[in-house]
């Protein structure tokens, strides 16, 4: 709130979009374990074939099933719902519905996509080696773009993308709705990360 001798100025902030970030405090060992299972289903599948990832390989996405991921799947719950109460769907019952890896080989990123049909989703990062490719969102009011003047600088308000500098061991969850991608791998390692889906329970 500015005030001064002709008016009183108040910000609103209407239909905010909301990306929360959960940092893991010990996530080493769940990340090396993570790692074994990934690389083995590598070894294993072919692979699913999709769109948003040309150059990189995913799994089936059916990782919430295995055994070997369900204590994972119990963090990732619980970090579901901290968000669903943050931003007023405390009382939706939700359900997770899928869980996918991702290994992005050098130069492999992510086409800009969304998830549609899930109220949530979200990814957990394995391994980000330095210059891997940042998770990118974008804006998703068509009508903004109609008009974009230049200027010097971005802020949230007129940034048509932002980007969120991925680490390992940190959740990201968003709506499903808001489309995001990734950029190319310019590092020599792979890019490693698991990606999940949830959904509400419609009433019978």
């Amino acid at each position: 709130m500015t005030p001064n001798a002709v008016w009183t100025m108040e910000g609103n902030i209407l239909f905010p979009t909301p990306v929360f970030s959960f940092k893991l405090q010990d996530y080493q060992a769940l990340n090396q374990q993570l790692l074994e299972t990934i690389y083995q289903l590598k070894e294993t599948e072919k692979g699913a074939m999709r769109t948003s990832a040309p150059l990189g390989w995913q799994s089936e996405t059916n990782l919430f099933s295995l055994p070997q991921l369900q204590g994972f799947k119990q963090l990732i719950d619980a970090a579901v719902l901290e968000t669903a109460k943050a931003i007023g769907y405390g009382e939706v019952k939700m359900q997770a519905d899928r869980c996918w890896a991702n290994v992005n080989p050098q130069y492999a990123g992510n086409v800009v996509h969304d998830h549609a049909n899930c109220l949530f989703s979200g990814v957990y990062y394995v391994q980000t080696p330095p210059n891997s490719g940042n998770l990118t969102f974008h804006d998703p009011r068509n009508a903004r773009v109609f008009m974009q003047p230049r200027v010097s600088s971005y802020t949230p308000y007129i940034a048509d993308a932002i980007d969120i500098e991925v680490q390992q061991g940190v959740i990201v969850i968003f709506p499903s709705w808001l489309k995001h991608g990734v950029a190319p791998n310019l590092s020599d390692s792979d890019r490693v990360s698991l990606s999940f889906n949830y959904i509400f329970v419609r009433p019978l």
